[in-house]
């Protein structure tokens, strides 16, 4: 069971700041490592709360829940235990683009993560605001990329600030503990950043704007600039939601309904069924009508006034941005979806806006069938603070500050999924590093541990880590199955089988959970030989969703086989590591700009600096033969 926190000089092996998808991941993978963990939140309440869409999966996001629970996360039981609906999106098209995609009851999803939480061993809670992270300076010498003014181009409200001891761009630190809004210093070797749209948040409708992560939700001040004073690169993105609406005062007559499959796929490998009441969704679409109100009133929005500064996410605009930006169209699709079975409210998806509260009412009551709608909550915008990704390693551990790690929205990324991910990711490498520190209190390199560090071949999750921390991001990063190369080997059917073992060796699989993954192989390896035999074998002795899965690896071995070539050169390079204090500026042939992105960046390996954005075949080449 949960314990209550207690003791203001206790000390944790690993505190988490944050209790949303990301932060539940982290502190849940941390306790059961058997780390000592605690998870600092400014409302329990809000534990592993949705705050925007109520849907778990989508187009790559289901292939990275699946993933999740392949390593021993917990998104998976949570949606399948609390879904409303389900679909299996791109049915017509190819398996390596399908994806699981759910309607979540989020009351029920929130009740059953804080649950989990409040459950697990090892895992205590704390409400209260972190406001500072505390370091000490080690002996051992940063790279060159930790100097700030190396950065390279700009991030819209971006903050650059020298650390507060001069030593710092001399020596790396490392975080020693927390301190609280309340005062409370929490010592720690090692803590995991999942602070969403709350760290330095501020919501806007229309004229009216107010320091909030969520609408009534306080924001999180203060740490962001205890970062900025480590040293650390931010800036503000920008995100927004659509007004909810009671579900009595629609008439769903004019409406297109939207049922889900009747065969429903669990995301979790371990989920052997589901049986839940299922309702359905409806399609509608907005008018010439409701763009003249949109247009007409357009100076009212904080996007185009001026008070928003952070950019927002290029593939899930406001209903202003669409409108305004495709002029030609004459209407766009708007999905409205429940929240619960217990609650009235309904959402709007597609339809999210910063404009004045009266001019959301206004055209809120052009869409068929909404003429008589009760707003509950209106729309809004919120404008929160990053940490430029690249600043991390591929573990997701910061360059400044050893033993610091951050996760989901802090790193610029949207949607719950990305943040689970990261979160898991982030909380495997906080305890596999405190867990290598127990007994050795004094100043090391990096990396002195082992971490998890997933390839792009291997995992959705390992593509978006590598973008983040390679590539960086300037606006809210989403995963899409065109991000992945490999995308044929990354189904969300084989999650279990690339990643189960990884999850066994951390200590978040069990024995048995590995076995039935070595049997699910076994049988799709009999399958395989039965069908290169005879091909027009029809399910010989096999299961149906058994022999389904052999047939898929049968009809594209030819083209697995060919992708399997390219990663084998892409691990080459991959394998080729790079010292992190390996001097760029002695390479005599690489240009300026060049040997800048590259002590930026301080990749790892090869591989990883073959994909930094404007980096050269030539400058790798030279840069192996400098290796060598």
């Amino acid at each position: 069971m949960n314990k209550e926190y207690t003791g203001f000089y206790d000390s944790f092996d690993v505190v988490v700041v944050g209790a949303g998808h990301g932060g539940i991941e982290a502190s849940l993978a941390s306790a059961r490592m058997g780390l000592k963990t605690l998870l600092v939140t400014q409302s329990i309440d809000a534990i592993g709360r949705l705050s925007c869409n109520p849907s778990i999966g989508g187009i790559a996001k289901g292939n990275i829940v699946r993933e999740i629970d392949a390593l021993g996360g917990e998104m998976g039981h949570l949606i399948d235990e609390s879904m409303i609906q389900f679909r299996l999106l791109n049915k017509s098209r190819g398996p390596a683009v399908q994806a699981p995609r759910s309607q979540a009851d989020k009351l029920r999803y929130a009740t059953l993560a804080r649950q989990r939480v409040e459950q697990q061993e090892s895992l205590y809670t704390l409400q209260d605001t972190v406001v500072e992270i505390e370091t000490l300076i080690t002996q051992i010498p940063l790279p060159p990329s930790s100097d700030s003014t190396a950065e390279i181009g700009s991030i819209p409200g971006e903050v650059r600030c020298q650390p507060l001891n001069p030593e710092a761009n001399q020596y790396r630190q490392k975080i020693t503990a927390i301190t609280t809004e309340r005062g409370r210093r929490i010592p720690t070797r090692s803590c995991v950043l999942t602070t969403g749209t709350f760290l330095g948040g501020r919501i806007f409708i229309g004229p009216y704007d107010a320091p909030c992560g969520r609408l009534g939700e306080n924001a999180a001040i203060g740490l962001t600039q205890s970062l900025n004073k480590l040293g650390f690169t931010t800036g503000r993105l920008k995100t927004g939601t659509p007004p909810r609406v009671l579900k009595s005062s629609i008439d769903f007559t004019l409406l297109e309904e939207q049922v889900g499959d009747s065969v429903v796929l669990p995301f979790s490998f371990d989920t052997e069924k589901i049986e839940r009441p299922m309702v359905p969704c409806h399609l509608v679409y907005t008018s010439e009508e409701t763009h003249r109100i949109i247009r007409e009133n357009i100076g009212l929005s904080p996007l185009y006034s001026g008070k928003i500064s952070g950019i927002g996410p290029r593939y899930c605009p406001s209903i202003e941005d669409k409108v305004m930006r495709f002029a030609d169209r004459e209407r766009h699709q708007l999905f409205i979806e429940p929240e619960g079975l217990e609650t009235e409210e309904m959402y709007i998806n597609g339809f999210s806006s910063s404009l004045p509260e009266d001019v959301q009412d206004r055209f809120l009551r052009t869409l068929p069938g909404f003429s008589e709608a009760v707003v509950s909550r209106p729309g809004y915008a919120v404008e929160y603070d990053y940490v430029e990704p690249t600043q991390l390693f591929p573990s997701l551990e910061t360059k400044r500050v050893a033993g610091l790690f951050t996760a989901g929205q802090i790193n610029g990324t949207s949607g719950y999924e990305e943040a689970a991910a990261q979160g898991l990711v982030a909380g495997i490498n906080a305890s596999l590093y405190s867990r290598r520190h127990e007994a050795i209190d004094s100043a090391y390199d990096v990396p002195s541990y082992e971490p998890l560090v997933l390839g792009r071949d291997e995992a959705y999750i390992g593509v978006l880590i590598d973008d983040l921390v390679t590539l960086g991001t300037k606006e809210p990063y989403r995963m899409f199955t065109a991000r992945a190369e490999y995308r044929l080997k990354l189904r969300h059917d084989t999650a279990d089988e690339r990643l189960c073992q990884k999850g066994f060796e951390i200590g978040l699989k069990s024995q048995a959970q590995l076995d039935k993954v070595q049997h699910k192989i076994e049988v799709r390896n009999q399958i395989l030989e039965v069908l290169q035999k005879n091909p027009k074998a029809d399910n010989p002795g096999f299961t149906e969703q058994e022999w389904e899965n052999g047939l898929v690896d049968f009809k594209y071995v030819y083209y697995i086989q060919k992708q399997d070539k390219r990663v084998e050169k892409m691990q080459r390079m991959e394998n080729a590591k790079i010292p992190t204090n390996f001097d760029y500026r002695a390479i005599p042939g690489l240009s300026t700009e060049s040997k800048l992105k590259l002590e930026k960046i301080r990749p790892l390996t090869l591989g990883q600096a073959s994909r930094i954005s404007g980096i050269r075949n030539s400058d790798i080449m030279l840069l192996m033969v400098y290796l060598r």
